[in-house]
């Protein structure tokens, strides 16, 4: 009976047991702590490309002569220019374009007034799997005064967390939108 009662009250394994249960839970922490990080990585880098993008489409090609883009005359690029132009951006922070969509913009997309060309919203789709929304000349400010004709660039990143014990696989759609505003 000493016997049976000293190894219940025995306690020389109870740090093992302690470690068995912690060590799971801290890893779990750690690699939340870095699938968070990442997410807040990527939603940094697609909010610069799609920058990026609607700095592109802003930017007359040339000034005085027109750039031939699908048969339409215009001095600002092609889509595929500024599909191009997010791609770099992704694929700079090693980020694979075929992850991205379309994501139409939250703003109301009214077009600008007289002689502004006419709006032209859609997606724009690159040769690498580059998903876009480009939304030209529209008011980016429609509520307030003065207001400025400009160029929308919208697209979001479908980002999955790294697999974490007791939960399952994880994924979330990064949104990105951009707006700049057209000097004629």
């Amino acid at each position: 009976m000493k016997k049976l009662l000293k190894l219940v009250c025995d306690c020389s394994a109870s740090e093992l047991a302690e470690f068995a249960v912690v060590v799971p839970l801290l890893m779990t922490v750690i690699l939340g702590i870095y699938s968070f990080g990442r997410a807040y990585n990527i939603y940094s880098t697609v909010t610069r490309a799609a920058q990026d993008g609607a700095r592109m489409a802003v930017t007359p090609v040339c000034a005085y002569c027109s750039y031939t883009c699908g048969g339409v005359s215009s001095q600002f690029p092609c889509d595929a220019d500024v599909v191009d132009a997010v791609t770099s951006a992704l694929a700079a922070s090693h980020l694979d374009p075929m992850r991205t969509s379309q994501l139409v913009p939250t703003t109301s997309g009214v077009a600008c007034p007289a002689p502004a060309p006419a709006k032209t919203c859609g997606a724009a789709s690159g040769a690498n799997g580059t998903t876009i929304y480009i939304c030209r000349n529209v008011l980016i400010n429609p509520s307030t005064t003065p207001q400025s004709c400009g160029t929308i660039v919208s697209f979001q990143y479908s980002y999955q967390f790294l697999p974490i014990l007791f939960a399952p696989r994880i994924s979330i759609n990064i949104p990105a939108q951009s707006q700049m505003r057209m000097e004629y």
